[in-house]
């Protein structure tokens, strides 16, 4: 690819992903919640893929770290869920009405959601450019 391509690729990755955490972060207060940021960061890495070649994606991400990464934001998830349905009733009088921690355990929900989402999202991407790139050395 082009070199202002690649550019403005490290100039906005980073920026996407500030936006995804935002939006999980936000969530319980505005629009916005674990699967609208983690399809932000997930297209954060599909414009990685776009704008780099194999060898420079593939040294900066590998599908092994990504599935860790989601199995890790899985249990977490899980065990936030189970906390929740469990510690529910002792929980309910910490919480006070229109405060920023209003929403109880719903912001920690939103941040491991956001993660399940994006590497979810990241390894379909992955796999699938995987292939394009498998189908286009074997044309060469």
């Amino acid at each position: 690819m082009d070199i202002i391509i690649k550019t403005a690729t490290r100039i906005f990755f980073p920026i996407i992903l500030m936006f995804g955490f935002y939006v999980a972060l936000h969530g319980h207060l505005s629009a916005g919640g674990g699967f609208p940021a983690g399809a932000i960061m997930a297209s954060a890495f599909l414009l990685l893929v776009i704008a780099f070649t194999e060898k420079e994606v593939e040294n900066k991400f590998n599908e092994i770290k990504i599935e860790d990464i989601k199995s890790i934001a899985s249990v977490s998830l899980l065990a936030i869920i189970i906390m929740e349905v469990v510690l529910r009733p002792d929980l309910l009088h910490t919480q006070t009405p229109l405060t920023l921690w209003s929403g109880g355990v719903t912001i920690y929900l939103n941040l491991f959601g956001s993660i399940v989402v994006a590497s979810g999202l990241m390894i379909i991407i992955y796999s699938l450019i995987k292939e394009e790139w498998k189908s286009k050395k074997s044309t060469w």
